[in-house]
């Protein structure tokens, strides 16, 4: 375990943790565990307890749903960056994971005590609407999700992918590809290679470029209108 005074912990948290006081920041510094993981390790599985919620220092994680079956086609539900919470909805309801979360690549988390930040919700009203705010966020996405695996096409389903990536995720038109081929079509309910056929028609019709692990959209407004209407 990695303890951290106040001042520290104010660098690294943003958003709803700022609403904190300083005696509540030093609670959270006391007991948070600071843990660094290496690529593709396991950070919470599925079916275990809850006992903390995850908050991402440095890196990138992804949530899905494992498969019964043997044939690797897990179910990616979010990718998870930077500053970002995982665990809340066991804050409110279940305390065992429903999902499993893995690192992407080598990644930094704070975990924090699922009864610590249950205290602070009733303690400070404004770090309450915080942590519901990203608890919305995240269901919104949920039901984005579900529409796109439901309702698009292959193709309308890649392309709401690479836009997610850059918009959400990276916020930039060019980013690293942190999905393997695999886990982009687990993260778009398809065959590996109907995805690659599909990224691959992308490539050729000048929708985006990719060169060394990099991803460069080219013309947002195509991907936009294939995810509309895919």
């Amino acid at each position: 375990m990695k303890k951290a005074g106040k001042e520290e912990l104010t660098r690294e948290m943003t958003g709803c943790f700022q609403r904190l006081t300083d005696e509540q920041l030093r609670k959270l510094a006391e007991n948070r565990v600071h843990l660094k993981y290496n690529k593709k390790e396991i950070v919470a599985k599925q079916g275990a307890f809850v006992s903390h919620i995850i908050f991402i220092k440095h890196g990138y994680v992804k949530l899905y749903i494992e498969s019964e079956s043997d044939d690797n086609k897990d179910l990616i539900i979010n990718i998870f960056g930077p500053n970002q919470l995982i665990g809340l909805s066991s804050l409110f309801e279940r305390n065992k994971y429903q999902y499993s979360v893995s690192t992407l690549v080598p990644s930094e988390l704070c975990l924090f005590e699922v009864n610590d930040i249950k205290e602070l919700i009733g303690l400070n009203p404004d770090f309450a609407l915080g942590i519901l705010q990203r608890s919305h966020k995240s269901t919104i996405h949920a039901y984005n999700q579900m529409f796109n695996l439901t309702h698009k096409q292959l193709n309308g389903r890649i392309a709401s992918a690479y836009l997610y990536l850059s918009k959400q995720v990276f916020q930039s038109k060019k980013f690293k590809m942190i999905l393997t081929r695999n886990e982009l079509a687990n993260f778009t309910a398809m065959a590996t290679m109907s995805a690659v056929r599909t990224i691959n028609m992308f490539k050729q019709q000048g929708i985006i470029k990719e060169e060394n692990g990099e991803v460069e959209i080219l013309n947002v407004n195509r991907l936009e209108e294939i995810s509309r209407f895919g």
